[in-house]
């Protein structure tokens, strides 16, 4: 071990003396570049390394192997730890053989160096110094690469177990040695388990720091499970989390999450990143496999749920008959939770469904409203996932769906056609409507249907009209006519996923002044639209033919699904986006708004 120590000394002290050259080929030439500029940041002298903290005191199985996976993909030059690596606190030889095979069967599979460094768990007793000193040399050592000292130093030095860590009289002298041999390096990095400047009666610490003091330095320990940086002694301190220890994991801002801190060393000191475990995976992560069956749950749910319709302002409770689709040829587990609103209660028959291959399942869903208020949704969330038993799940979807009463809306059919001229004279009134911003936006509309089209009519009350007749309809004015011509219980799923390539959305400008309209996409066959700048606005006429929705709904459909927005640009450049329901891409989608019943 000492031996292997003096050669990286020696070895690295000769890397002291960088080179910046490197190679660069391009075929730009002289003048203005593709690129800000060639400071390519891979000075030689600066190095990447990572940092692994608690893997136990109330381990929890597979976080640290999951750690080891994840630093191979991350490729640092070397490994450091801060302690506590085995259960440990016990005097039997067998048991402790079993645990350090066991860890470093672990660390076997990195694919860079790993230096061990004891905490309370590795060293608690006499006989587990000795076990230490047989496996792996020195309680704490230092190396020097790249002109940075790494001290690693043995909290446990003196065996008094958790919170009463010490620096002897022996290890502060070395440490003094080594310091004073190494007064020239640009940084001194420190390691240690537990963080001794949070402890009392710590023998030599407060010594050790004095000679910290007057030059650059930073200090990295474990032990609490808690993640903190401190200022003190003119330098960084850090106590790191967990990396599979035991913790709550309440996140984060609460300092509880399983990380490997990333430690970029430069010229100007340790740049210090922590990469939570759960945020870094594979270049598998999503396979041609994955995201086929991706692909397929984004365009279309599995789960059907018919709306709840009522008539009438009144509601006290109702039921939804959700259905589970599998088509897959593997099981389909579904994990379902419900959010209760200010204004409704959601009642589940189960937490958890599975579906066997190329089956469906339905279930009842009990709504009530609380004080008879209906308005604000509840939440229904619903995880899909497509596994085998016993193995993990080839894919795990994640679905929301607001539901609430739906009120009934009646399809009125027209009692002559509608002449498409943007003219809206034989429109006898508009009946739905919606504003924005106090009425400065105004919207109102109908929608009708005859034996050859299907209609829809707005008249958009705006002061300030912008349209270009050309570019993009959605950076201009316009109105936006979108339906669903799905059955009931699948158009009420409708989130306009792929920005609607399932569902009719079209996008129209107000033409004027020989400025003609934008659309967003071509029309169905035998469509009819106009769109015409008015006096306090523009007005716009649509007609789509009946044979759209009866390819999907068959001759005798019964619903339809309509939402109409505008995307209003005013002085400034600003495009604000208003909706008559909530838009069905956004979050605040609600399950079967804006349908609209034939009978």
């Amino acid at each position: 071990m000492l031996s292997a120590l003096l050669l990286i000394s020696v070895c690295t002290h000769a890397q002291t003396e960088c080179s910046d050259t490197f190679s660069f080929e391009t075929d730009v030439e002289e003048g203005v570049t593709p690129y800000t500029n060639l400071e390519i940041n891979n000075h030689p002298c600066q190095f990447q390394f990572a940092i692994v903290t608690d893997r136990t005191g109330g381990h929890r199985p597979g976080v640290f192997m999951d750690g080891v996976n994840k630093l191979n993909l991350l490729q640092p030059e070397f490994v450091m730890s801060v302690g506590d690596l085995i259960e440990g606190y016990t005097l039997d030889t067998v048991e402790l053989k079993r645990q350090w095979d066991e860890f470093d069967s672990f660390v076997e599979q990195l694919q860079m160096p790993f230096f061990y460094l004891p905490g309370n768990h590795d060293i608690t007793n006499g006989v587990m110094e000795k076990v230490w000193k047989e496996r792996f040399g020195p309680t704490y050592y230092h190396f020097v690469y790249k002109d940075v000292l790494f001290l690693c130093l043995n909290s446990e030095d003196q065996v008094r177990g958790a919170g009463h860590g010490t620096i002897s009289d022996s290890q502060f002298n070395y440490v003094k040695k080594v310091l004073d041999e190494n007064n020239q390096v640009k940084w001194t990095l420190v390691f240690l388990h537990q963080p001794l400047w949070h402890q009392k009666d710590t023998e030599r610490w407060n010594d050790l720091e004095a000679l910290l003091k007057n030059r650059n330095h930073t200090v990295f320990a474990g032990h609490e499970h808690s993640y903190v940086k401190e200022a003190r002694n003119d330098g960084k301190y850090f106590t790191l989390a967990t990396t599979g220890g035991g913790s709550s994991l309440r996140g984060p801002e609460l300092g509880e999450f399983d990380h490997v801190m990333w430690v970029t060393m430069t010229d100007r000191g340790p740049i210090m990143a922590n990469l939570q475990l759960q945020g870094i995976w594979s270049e598998d992560v999503v396979t041609e496999d994955t995201k086929e069956l991706i692909d397929k749950m984004s365009a279309r749910s599995p789960i059907e749920i018919e709306p709840l319709i009522i008539k009438g302002e009144k509601f006290q409770s109702g039921t939804f008959e959700m259905t589970i689709i599998n088509d897959e040829n593997i099981p389909m587990q579904v994990e379902l939770s419900a959010e209760n609103s200010s204004d409704l209660a959601l009642f589940l028959p189960t937490n958890s469904v599975m579906v066997p291959p190329n089956n469906r399942k339905t279930l009842k869903l009990q709504l009530q409203s609380r004080d008879g208020k209906w308005e604000t949704p509840a939440l229904l969330k619903a995880r899909v996932n497509l596994k085998s038993e016993n193995e993990p799940a080839k894919l795990s979807y994640p679905y929301r769906f607001n539901l609430r009463p739906i009120p009934y809306r009646k399809l009125e059919k027209a009692t002559a056609p509608k002449i498409i001229d943007g003219q809206l004279n034989d429109w006898k009134a508009l009946p739905y409507s919606f504003e924005r911003d106090n009425g400065q936006v105004k919207v109102q509309f109908d929608v009708r249907y005859d034996e050859q089209f299907l209609y829809m009519a707005a008249r958009v009350t705006d002061d300030m009209v912008v349209s270009t007749g050309e570019g993009a309809a959605w950076v201009q004015d316009n109105i936006a006519f979108g339906f669903n011509a799905e059955k009931s219980s699948r158009s009420a799923m409708s989130v306009g996923r792929s920005w609607y390539k399932y569902e009719f959305l079209q996008l129209i400008t107000p033409e004027y002044e020989g400025v003609s309209s934008v659309l967003y996409r071509k029309m169905p066959e035998g469509s009819l639209v106009k769109c015409v700048k008015t006096a306090s606005g523009y007005d716009a006429e649509i007609a789509v033919p009946l044979s759209y929705i009866e390819e999907k709904q068959g001759k005798n459909w019964k619903s339809i699904r309509v939402n109409i927005g505008v995307d209003d640009r005013d002085e400034g450049g600003e495009v604000n986006r208003y909706g008559w329901q909530p838009l069905w891409r956004n979050a605040d989608n609600v399950v079967g708004s804006g349908l609209f019943w034939r009978n």
